[in-house]
């Protein structure tokens, strides 16, 4: 079943790159993704819809680890990090 991951990251040239890498080497499928760069420019709004028979929670803490991520959150699990 998918599950939507939203994801507040610093704008910089390598960071979307970083986050789609984690998924793809944590077995996660990206189903749909939209990144918005709000009128301040400073961080992205990532929104993922991804897949996966693995548990959730091993894709939010990889991608907590990464500088970029200044918050995520996982909608339908009680999963939310700010960094």
């Amino acid at each position: 079943m998918p599950k939507q991951l939203t994801l507040s990251v610093d704008n910089n040239s390598d960071a979307l790159e970083r986050v789609l890498r984690v998924v793809r080497h944590r077995g996660f499928a990206v189903r749909r993704m939209e990144a918005t760069l709000p009128e301040t420019g400073e961080r992205m709004e990532v929104l993922l819809e991804i897949d996966s028979p693995r548990p959730s929670w091993h894709l939010v803490s990889q991608l907590a680890k990464l500088g970029e991520v200044r918050t995520l959150a996982l909608r339908g699990e009680a999963v939310s990090v700010s960094l």
